[in-house]
């Protein structure tokens, strides 16, 4: 997590001079001549530093990813609780909640969920619209209240990383990684 700050502070730190180098910053000076009149110079550079930094790199704190708990298997008896829609044995079915993942799929843990609004459209037009997938090709998906985990095919999970890399949910860079187990001990 702390290398994590460090690296988007030298972002933020490349944005800044980039900006003082190249751009015509006049155009802001009366800005700056009028909070100079009621702060110190050195406060309002961190200000500005400070909106930068958040337009850069967000403002969220930076959190551990928790840990994902596997879930128990479901037996027969309970399939009927998935809903009236759900077509028993069927391996892409979003309503699907397998902690195992399904054969050929691997499950991406993404760093946002209930809490920030996403919603299963926003991750899958995410996805799709970044690679070469389609929405027929991702798996399940699970939202939790601060993450989501979501199944995409195994060939295409780097890809898939990378492409989220780059990309933002619902306005916010997001976490994305491969989902993570526990090893049981012995």
């Amino acid at each position: 997590v702390e290398d994590l700050r460090n690296r988007r502070m030298e972002l933020t730190m490349a944005t800044l001079r980039e900006t003082l180098q190249s751009e015509d910053l006049d155009r802001f000076r009366t800005v700056v001549e009028s909070l100079s009149e009621d702060s110190d110079l050195f406060q309002i550079a961190l200000a500005a530093v400070k909106l930068a930094h958040e337009a850069t790199v967000g403002s969220e704190d930076i959190e551990e990813i928790p840990e994902v708990a596997s879930r128990p298997s479901r037996n027969a008896k309970d399939s009927t609780k998935r809903g009236p829609h759900a077509k028993k044995g069927s391996p892409n079915q979003k309503g699907s909640r397998r902690s195992e993942g399904s054969a050929g799929m691997t499950r991406l843990y993404f760093g946002a969920g209930r809490a920030t609004g996403i919603r299963p459209k926003d991750l899958v037009g995410a996805i799709a619209n970044e690679t070469k997938l389609s929405g027929k090709d991702i798996g399940s998906i699970e939202i939790q209240d601060r993450f989501s985990l979501v199944e995409v095919p195994e060939s295409a999970v780097d890809e898939v990383l990378w492409a989220m890399k780059r990309t933002t949910l619902k306005g916010k860079k997001t976490k994305v990684r491969r989902e993570r187990f526990d090893s049981p001990s012995d």
